[in-house]
């Protein structure tokens, strides 16, 4: 429906109507119309999709390997009796194993997406 909108918009002004009689009847503002107009005249040929604004890289993201080292350390620590399985019993065994690993509460976040965090 708004890739329509976009699409229509560009004809309109294409065929002669002036910008503002366009975003005015469309109830767009002057800025919407002009980004628009700017990407049709980038020559993209999928100018009227709107584009993610998702970050293409994620430098603080944990790679796979870590996210699973996190893991498997967090179950050797719940099959031991009477062991501790919390974020710095964690680190401590990483750290023993001389790894280098993140923040406490990265490895929170890994626990908790791998819903390993258990309530009282």
């Amino acid at each position: 429906m708004e890739e329509e909108t976009r699409r229509k918009a560009i004809e309109r002004y294409l065929g002669g109507e002036s910008p503002k009689s366009i975003y005015d009847d469309l109830k767009r503002t002057k800025q919407w119309f002009f980004k628009w107009l700017r990407n049709y005249q980038s020559g993209d040929p999928h100018w009227s999709k709107s584009k993610s604004r998702a970050p293409v890289h994620r430098p603080f993201q944990i790679d796979e390997t870590r996210r699973q080292q996190i893991v498997s350390v967090r179950e050797h620590l719940e099959s031991e009796r009477f062991a501790q399985i919390g974020v710095s019993a964690i680190k401590w065994e990483v750290k023993k194993a001389g790894i280098e690993f993140p923040s406490d509460r990265t490895i929170s976040r890994v626990l908790c997406s791998e819903g390993l965090v258990k309530k009282n």
